[in-house]
């Protein structure tokens, strides 16, 4: 058989052809696009014109007819909107948290928006230029504090955003106040971190870490963790951060140390104000947060007895080794018994007023606010060998240079 002759190439002067346009079929012409807009007629409540008022339009402005129902059970367990229509047939996604009373607090609105507002950024407000050299000694327990700082802020950021994701949508203040929390408790992270590298120094020791353990492992509800994060570990970073503020060595610190106080005091107004709403709401909250309380305090003072932590306090209190002892001690004792008195006072607000007399040692030592001027107890006290060992340290290092 002859084969065919090969088709000649086409002249580089001639035009491709151009391809055929493609046929149109039935199908084609049944996929023309025919608008029907019925979603339009798929709304709530609709004519809602919600105006800004002097301070702008404010997440709690929005609260108005159907948008600001917030039930004391939320069934839909989709992520629909509060206040839109639901879609049928969407599965579940299956939220632990959706009873009211469970997370709520009136005040969560009016927190996320002053949590937007007073925002800031550690990598240029903070004026780092004023940080300036320190004595080893101090420089050493300033790092070991910002350690303690930094596994704080860590734990924050995990149990906040290990338990918003089971909140249910319909109550949006709270999710979106906890999402500015655990911004907050990462910028803590950051700026704690940074202070800690920024003069010479480094990271410390771990501190031991049975409150942190006692928050991370809480199963028993959102509430259960409000109580040990934010009431007993909260109103305890709240005081550090006061007298840290206090005994500042440049305008770095103190601009630190007072950004976090108030970043932390809205979580703190947040975790008061819930705790209320659930006892008020919920049957036997009361005395499982009497029961929380009791359990917490333990793991607190197990922590309070390790040397470390006040033994660095003392050193930045005292202005050095040498006075960490004495007037370090002292300071240190304040600050306790400031603890102390706002922690009982916590307790006082909620409804579950403690004894003083039988809080757990050395809670129960630090419990009487008239013993501000006395000798503060042994416990805890630094310890001579280790106080003689930083000396040392700092004095080995000083002779090195």
């Amino acid at each position: 058989m002859a084969n065919k002759p090969a088709a000649k190439p086409p002249s580089p002067n001639q035009p491709a052809p151009k391809p055929a346009p493609p046929k149109s079929t039935a199908s084609d012409e049944k996929r023309t696009f025919e608008p029907k807009y019925n979603w339009m007629n798929k709304t709530r409540q609709w004519g809602v014109r919600v105006r800004p008022g002097k301070a702008g339009l404010k997440l709690g402005d929005l609260n108005v007819g159907i948008y600001g129902e917030t039930p004391t059970q939320w069934t839909d367990q989709s992520r629909n909107p509060r206040g839109a229509v639901p879609r049928r047939g969407m599965p579940p996604v299956g939220y632990s948290i959706r009873d009211k009373a469970g997370l709520w607090a009136d005040c969560a609105a009016d927190l996320y928006e002053e949590a937007i507002q007073r925002r800031w950024a550690p990598a240029t407000d903070v004026p780092w230029d004023t940080i300036e050299p320190l004595h080893d000694d101090v420089e050493h327990a300033v790092c070991q504090v910002c350690t303690e700082l930094v596994g704080y802020a860590n734990v924050d950021i995990e149990t906040i955003t290990g338990w918003q994701h089971q909140m249910s949508y319909g109550y949006h203040e709270v999710k979106q106040f906890l999402a500015t929390a655990s911004f907050d408790a990462a910028r803590h992270y950051e700026c704690f971190r940074k202070r800690a590298l920024a003069n010479g120094g480094g990271l410390g020791l771990e501190g031991p870490g049975m409150v942190n353990r006692m928050i991370l492992e809480s199963r028993g509800g959102w509430t259960e963790a409000v109580v040990y994060l934010l009431v007993m570990r909260g109103a305890f970073t709240m005081t550090l951060y006061k007298y840290l503020g206090r005994h500042a060595h440049n305008d770095a610190e103190r601009f630190i140390y007072g950004h976090a106080l108030a970043d932390k005091a809205r979580h703190e107004t947040y975790a008061l104000d819930h705790l209320k709403y659930a006892v008020a709401h919920a049957d036997d909250v009361l005395q499982v947060v009497r029961t929380l309380i009791a359990i917490g305090e333990g793991g607190l003072t197990r922590d309070l007895r390790d040397p470390v932590l006040p033994e660095a306090l003392a050193v930045i209190f005292g202005g050095g080794v040498a006075k960490a002892a004495g007037r370090g001690m002292a300071v240190y004792g304040e600050l306790l018994r400031d603890f102390v008195q706002t922690y009982l006072g916590y307790c006082q607000w909620l409804g579950v007023p403690r004894d003083p007399a039988r809080l757990p040692p050395p809670l129960n030592e630090y419990a009487n606010p008239n013993n501000a001027g006395r000798r503060v107890s042994p416990q805890p006290k630094p310890s001579p060998n280790s106080l003689a060992n930083a000396a040392g340290a700092a004095n080995q290092k000083k002779a090195g240079a």
